[in-house]
């Protein structure tokens, strides 16, 4: 039976049918082909940016690891590092996401962060877990794909509100980025970035903030706080420091003179002068020039003082072009401006130690000073520095006369001038006469003592000790006061008249003086006593000074009313 169904006559020829459609077994490739090509589709429209940024070392930069962040969101990624062609640095290549193409202009900036520990304080610890980073600053300008890596982080663009503000100043000092701006000691802003400009001055890009932007006015002040100051002198020290932050970090703070009230408001982008301290500032004002011989004990702190206030301070000190004189340069606070004259005068106040004379004792500490004698002229910016005190400064409300002398002596100017060992006026100069054949020297006496001053009075030099011996007569010693012996002066006595001549004084018309200088009791009698011989003594009148007395001069007492 098998046999049967096996025999070809049972068996149908096949019938060939052609198919219709896609065959199953390509659904699997052409899914895989659909799913390529959106891969590279992907690839090409997320494709990063690629962008060379060069380093002058690539210490901290590791190849896919480093990132780059902006604003602490990841933006690149470096993927290679490579020698540049000139070995002076290192291109590190980085992927930057599709996103951040508008960040890549040619302003852009890129600089490393590591842990920085510095006057500022403690900087980047974030970078101990999670390694260097590169950090970004946008710019401005065209698309660029290469640009140039910081070696410091730029000064930081804020967004915050507030005013721009450029210093300038000789140097930068202590100061640095992030320093802080005070006013009263309140941190008002910061200071942004420091650098050279032109001159060779130094420029610094400060930010206050919009709420304290009132305080400043166009008249404000700059000034280093950064540091101790301290001065002192016989009446005491005083010390002057900021924050304790200034210390550290340094800073600047600023006031204004006169208040704030009714100024013009500083605008944005003012430039105002960074001044060394807050004394400097102070000083502010007209700048005068002082030519002085020698520089001795002159600094660029000497004081300039009028009637024992400081109006002003020397800023420089420096030789001439020639070599032959210093140069002080100085200023002057504004309002005392209108002392600096034609006519002014200026000389240099030093300490002056003597046995019986000290002057300017307070100058040992706090060193010597600068005072004038203002004139009545025109404005005036360049003066001689005297090398003595001008006489027209001393005091000359008495009676003025010449004493005339072949030789000076030890007399100068402000001995004393003594009458019975009583100073009773001074030296006020002492110079040739017009031939040069004498020496001329004025004297002043009190107005209250003028009367003492006869035409016929004698004048001496009371310095040094006279000394004679006789053979009968012994030894004579001739001296004035203890203070003439040890600094010099001059003496004078004036004649009386005869006894015949002789005029009676009562206390109602005056003082009568006896021989030791004391005032006679009022309810003496009437007292008879000699009167001086000669007329009183005129302004300019001259007299002859000698080296000593003669024995008849000391034995000359007459009487002569003092006023009260």
């Amino acid at each position: 039976m098998t046999d049967d169904l096996l025999s070809s006559e049972n068996i149908s020829d096949p019938e060939f049918k052609s198919s219709k459609g896609i065959s199953p077994i390509w659904i699997l490739p052409m899914v895989a082909l659909i799913i390529a090509g959106w891969l590279i589709y992907k690839s090409v429209v997320d494709a990063g940016i690629n962008v060379v940024i060069t380093f002058a070392t690539a210490q901290g930069i590791e190849k896919g690891k480093t990132r780059v962040l902006f604003r602490g969101t990841p933006v690149g990624l470096v993927k290679d590092l490579a020698i540049n062609k000139d070995f002076k640095g290192v291109d590190v290549q980085v992927e930057f996401v599709k996103s951040a193409k508008k960040l890549l202009a040619q302003g852009t900036r890129f600089w490393m962060v590591e842990p920085r520990i510095s006057t500022q304080g403690i900087t980047g610890l974030e970078t101990i877990l999670r390694g260097n980073y590169i950090a970004m600053m946008p710019g401005k300008g065209e698309a660029a794909h290469k640009f140039t890596g910081l070696s410091e982080p730029p000064p930081m663009i804020s967004t915050e509100p507030g005013f721009q503000l450029q210093l300038t100043a000789s140097n930068q000092g202590s100061l640095t980025t992030g320093s802080m701006v005070y006013f009263k000691g309140i941190e008002v802003g910061r200071i942004r970035r420091c650098a050279l400009g032109k001159g060779n001055n130094v420029i610094i890009d400060v930010f206050i903030r919009k709420e304290h932007a009132p305080l400043l006015k166009k008249s404000s002040r700059f000034y280093r706080v950064s540091g101790i100051t301290l001065e002192g002198g016989l009446s005491g020290f005083k010390i002057r420091t900021e924050a304790l932050s200034a210390l550290l970090k340094g800073g600047i703070a600023f006031f204004t003179p006169g208040g704030e009230k009714g100024l013009q408001n500083a605008q944005d982008g003012d430039v105002f002068l960074l001044f060394e301290n807050k004394d400097a500032a102070l000083q502010e004002g007209s700048f005068i020039t002082l030519i002085c011989d020698d520089g001795m004990g002159i600094s660029d702190q000497t004081f300039i003082k009028y009637r024992g206030l400081e109006i002003g301070r020397v800023s420089g000190v420096n030789l001439d072009q020639k070599m032959s004189h210093v140069v002080i340069k100085a200023s002057i606070q504004r309002k005392y401006q209108t002392l600096i004259r034609e006519g002014t005068k200026f000389w240099l106040v030093k300490p002056k130690l003597g046995l019986a004379n000290t002057k300017n004792l307070e100058t040992l500490i706090t060193g010597t000073y600068f005072t004038l004698n203002p004139g009545k002229g025109k404005a005036k910016r360049t003066f001689t520095v005297l090398g003595k005190v001008p006489e027209i400064m001393d005091a000359r409300k008495g009676l003025q006369i010449i004493l005339e002398a072949e030789r000076l002596g030890s007399i100068k100017p402000d001995d004393p001038v003594y009458f019975r060992q009583i100073k009773v006026g001074k030296v006020t100069h002492c110079r040739l006469s017009p031939n040069a054949t004498s020496v001329s020297v004025g004297v002043d006496i009190e107005s209250r003592y003028a009367e003492l001053v006869r035409r016929d009075s004698k004048f001496w030099k009371a310095s040094g000790i006279d000394m004679s011996f006789g053979l009968f007569s012994g030894a004579k010693v001739k001296t004035e006061s203890l203070e003439a012996l040890l600094e010099g002066g001059i003496a004078f006595a004036t004649p009386e008249k005869h006894p015949e001549n002789a005029v009676i004084f009562n206390k109602s018309r005056g003082v009568v003086l006896d021989e030791n200088g004391s005032e006679k009791s009022p309810s003496t009698p009437k007292t008879k006593t000699s009167s001086p011989s000669g007329r009183p003594a005129a302004k300019g009148d001259k007299f002859i000074l000698h080296n000593k007395p003669e024995d008849e001069w000391l034995k000359w007492r007459p009487a002569i009313m003092l006023p009260r």
